[in-house]
């Protein structure tokens, strides 16, 4: 049986190229795309006031409605000590969600008032201990607010996790299979070792760079196949991204894979 997981980040509530007819196009897409997971990768506010919060734990509940919904902060988010509010009104900044075909763990990357990101030695040994618990038949996911690895097209590359060293050892040592980041409002795919990292779009902003739109991702998890496809938040067209044919061989899970251009 097909399960989906839905992919947003940066939804900026506050920012002045936020627009609520893509929010409004976004919860549609999600109601007809009926996944069974929801994730936003962080930047539900654009300042971290207590407003813009309030706003998106509107949001947030509304994505609830849906299914079950994740959120984890963004660099935004921690501005003028927001997270104050993000643990207030959306909820913990790091969770674990098991399912029958994946494993979720989200993690806090955000610094306050500052653009740089890290996980930090406490996450990291946390991450560590919950990676441990996972069966090995799962698909292993990941997820956190900064960019695990810099993407193309976003000018000067800045703001990368500070230990995404440290972070990429562990990620490999626990074969994990997919990260998803958002943060620079490009979406784009990475395979490095055998892992995919995955970046988000933003769903409900026209603060974009080049040629890009307003997106969000789902990933398709099957037995034998996963795929991700970027959906445009603007008109709804959907185009396959990536595809990972998954075989069992001496009881290892391994991922072949293949991307297509975004």
């Amino acid at each position: 049986m097909e399960k989906k997981i839905a992919q947003i980040s940066d939804v900026h509530f506050g920012e002045k190229n936020f627009s609520d007819q893509l929010r409004k196009n976004l919860l549609h897409q999600l109601e007809n795309e009926n996944p069974d997971l929801i994730i936003v990768s962080g930047d539900l506010t654009t300042e971290g006031y207590s407003h813009e919060y309030e706003l998106a734990a509107a949001f947030v509940d509304e994505l609830r409605t849906i299914t079950s919904t994740y959120t984890i902060p963004g660099n935004h988010d921690a501005r003028n000590v927001g997270l104050i509010h993000f643990e207030k009104l959306i909820g913990r900044r790091k969770f674990v969600h098991h399912d029958s075909e994946f494993a979720v763990i989200g993690l806090d990357s955000s610094e306050p008032d500052i653009n740089d990101g890290q996980i930090g030695m406490d996450q990291l040994d946390w991450l560590s201990k919950e990676l441990e618990r996972v069966p090995d038949h799962l698909c292993k996911i990941v997820t956190f607010h900064h960019h695990l690895l810099p993407i193309p097209n976003t000018g000067r590359e800045r703001n990368i996790l500070l230990d995404s060293g440290d972070l990429l050892k562990l990620l490999k040592e626990y074969g994990v299979d997919f990260v998803l980041n958002g943060h620079k409002h490009v979406p784009n795919v990475w395979m490095i070792e055998g892992m995919v990292t995955l970046n988000s779009g933003t769903a409900t902003t026209r603060k974009l760079r080049g040629e890009t739109f307003p997106s969000h991702n789902q990933l398709r998890i099957n037995d034998d196949r996963i795929s991700v496809d970027l959906i445009n938040t603007e008109n709804g067209s959907v185009r396959e991204i990536a595809s990972y044919s998954v075989r069992v061989e001496d009881e290892e899970y391994r991922i072949c894979s293949y991307m297509h251009s975004i």
